[in-house]
């Protein structure tokens, strides 16, 4: 059998380290496992790719593990990386994990063990982290959203450390190729047999966390608008709403207007009115954009990423090969 671990990377030089050694531990426990790392740089601007290029140019003494390198042209982004190892993995497995080993590759062996388990895909659950309560109470209420809205139940805490068979990865390659993604999402909605195991994402080893709230919002929100159409239906209801509280409030003017002892002032209630209308409008035309600009983006096919260069090497051969 052949694994492919897809590593992503962004300015990991200080963590490299630490976790291309715990990726030989786990190789050293899965004899007769042919591994393939694919090290994905996501645009990094520290040493990580020289550290990258000082590990694949290293033979291989045992004969088991191969490397690529993949040097994206910039930054495009953590769901970029997933979709370019995927694109290049040639393995029977396929595992994601990051590189910051809050994504033990110690787990990587019993992942194997559920694949044999007949199971297409294998999500990895956090079942506790060491980093900030404020992100463990953020991932909840995200995923509390998403189920709330999608008509799809994802696993509570599922991360971007999951394995694929080669074939959920070749209808990845083929049929999943939207510029805005949410890839834990889709290995979730496949309908192909599954299952999930927990393990504790512990602190980062070394740097920061590349992840801001920002980029974490972004993602929220290709998420929520990638698997379902409930803010456009609850945009509508609120419309619709508000429609019938219109005619009620003219209803009851002209009615006062006309059979009561004074005319109706009511310019409180008008500004009032007309404030929570032009809420909801802005709203509305806010849950549009964004639908119309998911639209728009996909129209113009960009590309997901661009590759710099791309190197591969094979266990015990002096020969590799770069492309440009």
């Amino acid at each position: 059998m052949k694994v492919s671990l897809i590593v992503s990377v962004f300015n990991e030089e200080d963590v490299l380290p630490l976790f291309w050694n715990e990726v030989q531990q786990t190789a050293a426990s899965m004899q007769g496992t042919l591994l393939e790392v694919i090290w994905v740089n996501d645009g990094s601007t520290d040493e990580s790719e020289a550290f990258i290029q000082s590990i694949v140019e290293t033979t291989d003494e045992h004969g088991q593990i191969s490397h690529q390198s993949i040097e994206f042209s910039r930054n495009f982004g953590h769901e970029a990386a997933m979709i370019a190892g995927i694109d290049h993995a040639t393995g029977d497995v396929m595992v994601c994990l990051d590189s910051d080993l809050q994504h033990p590759p110690s787990c990587v062996p019993d992942m194997i063990q559920a694949f044999q388990d007949g199971n297409d895909i294998v999500t990895m659950i956090r079942e506790s982290r060491a980093d900030k309560r404020s992100a463990q109470r953020a991932s909840a209420w995200f995923y509390r959203l998403l189920n709330g809205l999608s008509d799809f139940t994802f696993e509570q805490n599922a991360s971007d450390f999951f394995l694929i068979s080669a074939r959920v990865a070749n209808i990845l390659r083929t049929n999943f190729r939207e510029r805005n993604r949410f890839l834990r999402g889709y290995v979730q909605t496949l309908g192909f047999d599954k299952t999930a195991l927990s393990y504790h994402a512990a602190a980062r080893a070394a740097g920061e966390s590349k992840y801001r709230w920002s980029g974490l919002f972004n993602l929220a929100t290709i998420a929520i608008f990638s698997f379902s159409r409930k803010p456009l239906y609850l945009a509508m209801a609120m419309s619709m709403l508000f429609f019938v509280a219109t005619l009620g409030i003219a209803g009851y003017s002209l009615w006062i207007y006309f059979f009561g002892e004074t005319p109706p002032e009511g310019d409180t209630t008008i500004v009032v009115f007309l404030s929570l209308s032009f809420t909801l409008l802005f709203f509305v035309l806010g849950v549009l954009s964004m639908y119309i600009g998911r639209g728009i983006e996909e129209i113009q096919e960009r590309p997901i990423y661009l590759i710099k260069t791309r190197k591969t090497s094979q266990p015990n051969s002096s020969q590799n090969t770069t492309q440009t």
